[in-house]
């Protein structure tokens, strides 16, 4: 897993056996860099206060009710292109 900075966005981009996926590197409870956390197998862990969401989908585990926002990851010729929006603050 490798947090990177796209389009003025903080973006995490996690590689599964399943494939690669990417989020917004930022934990749904209150905000910490998730590429500052934990991946083991499919389990995303939040280092602050242990909020977990599956690498593959961004779904909450513990707990259920919360998602990461995803962005589409396409690998081309052998690399990793993400979509992501620009920011606010990048358009300004």
């Amino acid at each position: 897993m490798r947090g990177l900075s796209l389009n003025g966005r903080r973006v995490l981009v996690i590689r599964t056996d399943e494939g690669y996926s990417a989020f917004e590197d930022r934990c749904a409870h209150l905000g910490v860099r998730l590429s500052e956390g934990a991946l083991s197998g499919c389990v995303l862990t939040c280092r602050a206060h242990h909020y977990q969401y599956d690498a593959r989908t961004g779904r909450g585990i513990n707990p259920r009710s919360v998602r990461l926002p995803r962005f589409p990851v396409e690998v081309s010729e052998g690399a990793v292109l993400v979509d992501v929006p620009a920011s606010v603050e990048a358009e300004r």
